[in-house]
């Protein structure tokens, strides 16, 4: 015999209708009324929310994935789902969560131990009341990050002047690396070069988190931003094609203009013009030769003139065997 289907037994809408079941529009099922969290938002008439109890924990997770920290991912749960986020909610659930972990007990949800939290600090409502909106009102502090950079360090604080507050330690990892490979590559003379490739890794580092979050999915609007921003540098692919063909394209008379303007060009009717071009020679002779000389046989000889014709017959390997047979 089969046992019947259990329906948890809901509260009454705006119309009187009591909820059997509630459609979830993450997970897109229909479920028991029990498996939903109590409202907040007074467009849930029905008195449950519109994402299920397992969803809203998955998002969570999602984020504390990226995070590592149960602030940043509470708030960002929150504002997903358009709840309040509260500190004293958020400090009494870490307590409690603490205290369970003492006594070996595991808690998986913690978003659901936030949600009642929540109901219990906002004067004792425990369950959805037209009255008592909590829905999420963005925050006007910035959570501190759970693994900062080391403090009253002169590179750390160049690093936040540089790239900003408030990121963890991995993200200024990151970033640095990203910033090193740009430069490698492309032009970073100006400061809007330096400013524009800065954007690019920041939105390279908003796209990684991103996908991270969303489980190797990356929103179409943020690689499009990166598009953007690459274009504007002129350092997006197209452009960065056209400018190496061109250089492939240059004729022959070109190379030859380089060359006449970067190097020496040979006369061919008189080829010692350039046959020592840096002064080796006359280096050699000054600054090796003449003083070895003035040395050895004690003459006087303090300069050396580059038309110095004594200089040029000295034939060094034929002094040292006069001395030697001396």
């Amino acid at each position: 015999m089969t046992a019947r289907k259990k329906v948890a037994r809901g509260v009454k809408s705006k119309t009187g209708v009591i909820v059997e079941s509630v459609y979830c529009r993450k997970c897109m099922e229909t479920k028991r009324p029990d498996e939903f969290y109590a409202a907040v938002d007074y467009i849930d008439s029905n008195g449950y929310m519109s994402v299920c109890k397992e969803c809203c924990n998955d998002i969570y997770a999602a984020f504390f994935s990226v995070e590592s920290d149960i602030a940043k991912a509470t708030l960002k749960a929150c504002r997903k789902l358009n709840i309040k986020f509260d500190t004293k909610a958020l400090d009494s659930a870490m307590a409690h969560l603490d205290t369970m972990e003492k006594r070996g007990t595991e808690i998986k949800n913690f978003f659901g131990l936030y949600k009642s939290k929540l109901l219990q600090s906002s004067k004792g409502v425990k369950e959805f009341d037209m009255g008592s909106e909590m829905t999420f009102v963005e925050p006007n502090f910035i959570l501190p990050p759970s693994n900062p950079l080391p403090d009253n360090d002169k590179d750390s604080e160049e690093l936040k002047i540089f790239w900003g507050d408030s990121l963890e330690y991995e993200d200024y990892v990151f970033l640095e690396k990203e910033f090193a490979e740009w430069k490698k590559t492309h032009k970073c003379d100006t400061k809007a070069e330096e400013m524009l490739l800065k954007e690019i890794c920041h939105k390279s580092l908003e796209i990684r988190k991103k996908r991270k979050e969303s489980r190797g999915v990356t929103p179409a609007h943020l690689t499009k931003e990166l598009q953007e921003l690459m274009k504007t540098a002129s350092v997006d692919p197209a452009k960065t094609a056209s400018m190496n063909s061109g250089k492939s394209k240059e004729t022959f008379s070109e190379f030859i203009k380089i060359i006449e303007q970067t190097e020496p060009a040979e006369y061919f009717e008189d080829k010692k013009l350039f046959e020592d071009f840096d002064d080796i020679d006359f280096y050699f002779k000054k600054y090796v030769t003449r003083p070895l000389k003035n040395f050895i046989t004690g003459s006087r000889d303090f300069n050396v003139e580059r038309d110095d014709d004594d200089d040029d017959d000295f034939d060094m390997e034929e002094f040292v065997q006069g001395i030697e047979k001396e």
